[in-house]
């Protein structure tokens, strides 16, 4: 790719962010026109970006995109046509929960599939291949799996440190089997209003649904799950809204709908909630050969001094760094480089003497952590 061309890339991609969150407030303000012209500036975008690729599996995931930001563009104009011809005696919308044409408050986070999957994680090969058997294989093969008494997982809790990856390895897990998406944190679905967190949960999981084949991602489930047995007393609404996620993971079982968590507090979690996740993973830093995978995989695309970076003594100087902490690297690696070509005449590839550089600038995040 010409240096024109990664150029324009950033360019689109930030036009596609600014248009994507103008198409969303759009939604919230209950403007389908306005959130219908946004979305088809979305979609003109990406097909833009998909001239600019060379993959074949990167050029056929961006035009599915835009065929499904034209769709939703579509659905927005002839809502609002409907709108416009119809009589009410009411000037302020009234939201029907039950009706499946109308968009709740969890649409801003569904995307209709992430945009990676495996092949863009570095490292993590355990993970992957845990996910790939326990997830993947039985929605691919499900009657050899019945035949061992073996159904689909449809509850994953993933549980470490923080920037370890639980949430990166996740969007590529919906890559990868092509589900729609949505990604939530803890403060999302929380309120001090008796009974609203709990229709937030509510909401979610009726999203999910109405949106299979989908994948939903909580982090931080330890904010909303926490242990009811001892310790502070819980509010009416905190148990309102364990209860109702009680009840709406016991609903998946007959779903396309996988819900994966994530917490770096696993003690902290309530015994009930703990066991409606069929499947616990644990997800600790690299070894020696994942932070060489990592490493490798976020100067792919760099320019790289391909005689004098040795990554195996990089990988080996950063036990207990996390892929966060070696993404940090790479960046401050790319700044030196950088720099140096700024200052001179000369342009300069990423070189071990920056990533060295960078490594000692970089402090194990997992260190703080322990502390």
């Amino acid at each position: 790719m010409s240096l024109g061309d990664s150029t324009r890339k950033e360019i689109l991609k930030k036009n596609y962010s600014k248009y994507r969150s103008r198409a969303e407030t759009a939604q919230e303000e209950e403007n389908p026109e306005e959130a219908a012209r946004f979305y088809r500036k979305c979609a003109d975008v990406v097909k833009q970006l998909a001239d600019l690729e060379d993959s074949e599996k990167i050029i056929r995931k961006r035009k599915q995109l835009a065929q499904n930001l034209a769709e939703a563009a579509d659905d927005l104009e002839a809502k609002a046509e409907k709108a416009s011809t119809e009589s009410t005696s009411d000037s302020k919308r009234v939201s029907s929960p039950s009706s499946d044409d109308e968009p709740t408050d969890t649409d801003r986070y569904l995307v209709e599939s992430p945009d990676i999957d495996f092949d863009d994680v570095g490292g993590m090969e355990d993970l992957k291949q845990t996910l790939i058997e326990s997830i993947i294989n039985p929605l691919e093969q499900p009657e050899l799996y019945d035949r061992y008494g073996l159904g689909t997982v449809n509850g994953v809790l993933l549980y470490g440190p923080p920037g370890t990856g639980k949430t990166f390895i996740t969007r590529a897990l919906a890559g990868k089997m092509g589900f729609s998406y949505i990604e939530l944190e803890a403060s999302d679905l929380t309120s001090s209003l008796v009974g609203e967190a709990a229709d937030n949960v509510a909401d979610v999981f009726e999203a999910a649904k109405a949106n299979q084949p989908c994948l939903v991602f909580l982090d931080e489930i330890d904010a909303i799950a926490t242990e009811r047995s001892g310790g502070m007393q819980k509010t009416m609404s905190e148990s309102q809204m364990i209860t109702q996620f009680l009840t709406e993971m016991s609903s998946l079982g007959d779903t396309d709908v996988v819900f994966v968590a994530a917490t770096n507090l696993p003690d902290e979690i309530d015994g009930a909630a703990w066991r409606r996740f069929d499947k616990r993973i644990e997800v600790p830093p690299p070894e020696a050969d994942g932070r060489r995978a990592v490493l490798a995989k976020h100067l792919e695309d760099r320019p790289v001094g391909e005689d004098h970076v040795d990554l195996d003594k990089l990988a080996h100087s950063t036990e207990g760094y996390t892929p966060s902490d070696l993404s940090i690297i790479v960046d401050e690696a790319a700044r030196q480089a950088l720099r140096e070509t700024r200052q001179g005449d000369t342009f300069h590839p990423i070189g071990q003497q920056h990533l060295e550089y960078a490594v000692t600038e970089t402090d194990a995040s997992l260190e703080a952590w322990d502390n």
